[in-house]
């Protein structure tokens, strides 16, 4: 066992060896909506494809949204999240800014999880920033503890996904048929939320986290396809809603946000 040595801002770290690993591993605590600084050297522990890391640990809670941001000037960022279980929940190399690594994710269960601050590329190193923010408790509506209706899943800013709007969705107060994406995002970062559909005329929606409308489009994309850019107004959970232009409408579609 390594003695005890200090990353960054004073944070203590300590080493546990590991299996398979070339030296010990330098874990710390991160505590939520709260940043850290670290140095990646020659000496780190390194995983399967050679390159270091640095593990720092965090507690969640069960459907806790939280965004990872592994920032650097040094090298080309990425970030790891894994579970209580040691299992994988995440990763990702480029959707922060320039090389920076962020993940966007809601918790699978309550308990300690673990994130990877790590190179991209083997044989990178140096200083780099690790930020943790959390939304607390899953969107709710009501009192009940139910998910907001209409929510399908989580999607992160550069991810594209695919849906299919159904007679069974959800459906507004003009009783339009409308799936959400929830997004965790901070205070001033412009995104564009782009819904192409060649079933219908497609619509978007930025809801805030209680469901109240922030911005809306109908055919500022490419023929009928909608495109919303938009300044977020405060750090927290968005709704990004993939919606119909006229009642009744159905099919496939895509919704991007970048």
């Amino acid at each position: 066992m390594r003695a005890l040595v200090t990353i960054g801002t004073a944070i203590a770290l300590s080493a546990c060896g590991g299996a398979g690993r070339l030296a010990p591993e330098r874990a710390g605590q991160i505590a939520m909506n709260s940043e850290v600084s670290g140095i990646l050297t020659e000496t780190d522990a390194r995983l399967n494809d050679g390159s270091v890391y640095q593990a720092w640990r965090f507690h969640g809670t069960q459907g806790q949204m939280v965004q990872i941001d592994v920032m650097s000037s040094a090298f080309d960022a990425f970030g790891i999240l894994e579970g209580p279980a040691g299992n994988e929940i995440a990763r990702d190399d480029d959707s922060g800014d320039g090389l920076n690594a962020r993940i966007s994710v809601a918790l699978p269960v309550t308990g300690n999880y673990r994130i990877i601050a790590n190179t991209y590329r083997q044989g990178q190193s140096g200083a780099y920033t690790l930020r943790l923010t959390g939304a607390g408790a899953p969107v709710t509506m009501g009192g009940g503890g139910m998910t907001m209706a209409g929510t399908v899943g989580q999607i992160v800013r550069g991810q594209s996904v695919s849906g299919r709007l159904t007679s069974s969705d959800a459906r507004l107060a003009d009783n339009s048929i409308f799936q959400a994406w929830t997004y965790y995002g901070q205070a001033g970062e412009t995104v564009q939320l782009e819904v192409l559909s060649s079933d219908f005329d497609a619509y978007a929606v930025i809801q805030d986290a209680s469901g109240n409308v922030l911005a809306r489009d109908d055919d500022s994309g490419e023929r009928t396809n909608a495109l919303i850019r938009y300044t977020l107004p405060y750090t927290g959970l968005y709704r990004m809603i993939a919606n119909t232009y006229r009642q009744g409408a159905t099919g496939a579609y895509t919704l991007i946000l970048r």
